[in-house]
């Protein structure tokens, strides 16, 4: 336990609207989010992880946002910040809604979730989430849209998420980006919300650790090239050019070098 947010959250336990649920074992991200999914009484559910910043207005703005499209859920952009709250990079964009949303979806991540917004119902409607390792979101997001759910994302951030270099997410890349395609070719033959968990990992769980460390590696000059873009600093064509050398020497890094390709030209096409 963080004792620290412990107290922090204590204190808000004098207002009787307030309920603060610690759990006795650690029942893992899937298993704390269904039983939160389950306790809630109110009429809406907000996503929100302890290391990262909410703006003063993101439930306002998420909220006037759903209902103005008339949503279930609402997803948003983030402003990257390091360990030590410094900014990073923003990740703003369009507002996508409707066949907007599902196009783009189906392509590339959309927001982020701890900026999660939206009824309770429909966080309960699909059974709340599966324990698909690193993919839990996008897994749930995909069965949301094929069970009828409509979602939206926000463009414009709503929050300071926080890149940690021992985080969780970033020591699984490799497991996430594959069952992240997995759950994505699913959902294209509309197959998602009757495959089992062990389908969509079934490619995942045949990994190494050897194959996880390199394809880390190559994600982070993946990264780096990426700020570089949006700084447009003149050194990105050299760690481009830098990313597409390793990638081909390490076939899990190749297909996500394809996938950013196709990205690309989809980009260019719309």
């Amino acid at each position: 336990k963080n004792t620290q947010i412990v107290d922090f959250l204590t204190e808000f336990k004098k207002n009787k609207n307030v309920l603060l649920i610690i759990n006795e074992k650690n029942l893992g991200i899937v298993g704390s989010l269904n039983k939160g999914i389950q306790l809630a009484n109110g009429e809406f559910i907000a996503r929100m992880d302890a290391d990262d910043i909410a703006f003063s207005d993101r439930f306002q703005r998420e909220l006037a946002f759903l209902e103005k499209h008339d949503l279930d859920i609402v997803t948003s952009t983030v402003e990257d910040i390091d360990e030590n709250g410094d900014f990073i990079i923003s990740r703003k964009q369009r507002d996508l809604i409707g066949d907007n949303f599902e196009n783009e979806i189906r392509f590339r991540y959309l927001g982020a979730h701890p900026t999660w917004f939206g009824k309770k119902e429909a966080f309960r409607k699909i059974g709340g989430y599966r324990e698909v390792n690193n993919a839990e979101d996008l897994d749930f997001l995909l069965r949301g849209l094929e069970s009828g759910l409509k979602i939206g994302l926000l463009g414009k951030p709503t929050l300071n998420y926080r890149v940690r270099s021992s985080s969780i997410t970033l020591n699984n890349q490799l497991e996430m980006f594959l069952n992240s395609e997995s759950i994505r070719k699913l959902y294209k033959r509309r197959q998602l919300s009757n495959s089992s968990v062990s389908m969509v990992m079934e490619e995942s769980g045949k990994i190494t650790e050897k194959d996880k460390m390199n394809y880390k590696k190559i994600s982070k000059i993946r990264k780096e090239a990426l700020y570089l873009a949006v700084d447009k600093n003149p050194l990105v064509i050299y760690k481009t050019m830098y990313f597409i050398s390793q990638a081909m020497f390490d076939r899990y890094a190749r297909k996500l070098l394809i996938s950013d390709v196709k990205r690309v030209i989809r980009r260019r096409e719309k």
